[in-house]
């Protein structure tokens, strides 16, 4: 939604590397739906939303998928070259994959949204938490209920394998029904009180999550 000059950049490259690409259009006011179908990807259309809502455009395009494994990768990311061949090395029933962290073993800005996995055990947790509304964590909470209701592990890119288009707050905040900092802090809240009724009160040092915890 609203994010055409970003998906310009980015949508060439993962059409090179995937055989299939869904783009969802949430309701875009410059028609990048009809861009990217012009370039070769298959879209799925949301008509008539006034506000951007990643979890459940995202799981709106996972049912357009019909390939055992599906990968999220959002608008402003850019995918190198044999990343798909990495990702399959990578992944299996009990692995999902992550994006690779800095040398500081930190995360990287702009690439905490993707993920790979098998289908089956994405759908296992009814996708991404259609709760959550605004800004922030839809994409770690789907994290902590693969670890912790599916009993799977994380595996991490290689350095490089993913790269962020730079943009401001303003960007990301244009098409949010609230202050960003409003529904970050509820998700945020909401991501808490799922780990504690797990008994994980500290996600970041606790063993069962510390590989899937967003460090700072």
């Amino acid at each position: 939604m609203g994010r055409l000059e970003h998906l310009e950049t980015t949508l060439p490259l993962m059409l090179q590397e995937f055989e299939h690409v869904v783009m969802v259009d949430w309701s875009c006011p410059q028609n990048s739906g009809d861009w990217a179908e012009k370039e070769g990807a298959l879209v799925v259309r949301k008509y008539d939303e006034k506000y951007w809502n990643a979890s459940k455009a995202r799981n709106l395009g996972a049912c357009s998928v019909k390939t055992r494994n599906i990968c999220f990768i959002d608008a402003d990311v850019m995918v190198s070259r044999g990343i798909k061949a990495e990702i399959i090395k990578l992944l299996d029933l009990s692995h999902m994959v992550l994006a690779p962290r800095n040398a500081n073993n930190q995360d990287v800005h702009n690439l905490n949204g993707f993920i790979a996995l098998d289908i089956g055990q994405f759908w296992g947790v009814k996708g991404y938490n259609e709760t959550l509304e605004g800004y922030g964590l839809e994409d770690g909470y789907l994290r902590a209920q693969l670890t912790l209701e599916r009993d799977m592990k994380a595996r991490r890119l290689s350095p490089g394998s993913l790269g962020a288009l730079r943009h401001s707050h303003e960007l990301r905040e244009k098409y949010a029904k609230e202050p960003l900092t409003i529904s970050a802090k509820r998700n945020s809240d909401s991501l808490k009180q799922y780990l504690q009724d797990k008994g994980v009160n500290d996600w970041r040092q606790d063993p069962r999550t510390a590989d899937i915890a967003y460090t700072p």
